[in-house]
């Protein structure tokens, strides 16, 4: 466990970083209490660890443009997936102004919500909209790795364009940058979270062809996969087409005779 001033410290020093995100992928979550859109204290520990992947955004409300983009892109990304919330995956937004509130939460939650494509079955206790004090909220972004500062002259927040991807016991296992990412790879990056206990037969197959790639952030085709794949149908297909040739042989053989 690290000691509490050493955290403290270290969140202090990421309240002076650049904007940026600092990869933590395999380290665990931290927890931190915040506040629900229902107004109930929670502990972020209890929202991450619910044995199904999680999808994490970082926003706050009052942004004039970027949060909203990447909400919105997320959204956009799981409606083309065919993942189901509750189901497949669960949803967690956390704002990361202290200013922000719990009303506000409620508003933004209803309002997200609502424009997934199996709203009506959507239930706000699996995609909860959290907000909290400085402490907890730097805690959380710092066990990200995501870094925002503060521009006292405009009183807007400057961040990084990303969403993650938790495994089911809260530890990070992708990042996805940006604003607008294929489906493909947000679902895939589902399924890999959840060590293929999400998805189809096909996703674990196609997830055995396509990999990561951290340069360009997105998943790629995997030659080596593909020729494995590619040579086992191969080889079965020669086996049923010889099969089949030799059925016929035989069967000439029979009415010769």
């Amino acid at each position: 466990m690290i000691p509490a001033l050493v955290l403290l410290a270290q969140v202090a020093t990421a309240q002076d970083a650049p904007v940026d995100v600092v990869e933590r992928l395999g380290e665990r979550v931290a927890s931190a209490p915040f506040m629900d859109s229902e107004s109930h204290r929670v502990q972020l520990r209890d929202l991450v660890a619910r044995d199904k992947p999680v999808v994490l955004t970082l926003i706050y409300f009052d942004c004039p443009m970027l949060c909203s983009l990447v909400q919105k892109g997320v959204i956009k990304a799981l409606n083309e997936s065919g993942l189901r919330l509750g189901e497949d995956y669960y949803g967690l937004t956390v704002s990361f102004s202290p200013k922000d509130t719990v009303p506000e939460a409620r508003l933004r939650q209803g309002g997200y919500l609502q424009t997934l494509w199996n709203a009506g079955k959507a239930h706000p206790a699996h995609w909860p909209y959290l907000v909290g004090g400085d402490t907890s909220i730097r805690t959380l972004a710092e066990s990200l790795g995501f870094r925002y500062r503060l521009d006292k002259e405009t009183g807007q927040y400057e961040h990084p364009a990303v969403s993650m991807v938790l495994s089911p016991d809260g530890r990070i296992s992708r990042y996805l940058y940006g604003v607008d990412f294929p489906a493909r790879d947000l679902r895939l990056a589902v399924v890999e979270a959840s060590q293929g206990k999400v998805g189809t037969t096909l996703d674990r197959v196609i997830l055995r062809c396509f990999k990561y790639d951290p340069a360009s952030r997105k998943y790629h085709v995997y030659v080596m996969g593909v020729l494995r794949y590619g040579a086992g149908f191969f080889a079965t297909g020669l086996v049923a087409l010889l099969g089949a040739l030799w059925w016929r042989e035989i069967k000439k053989k029979g009415k010769a005779a």
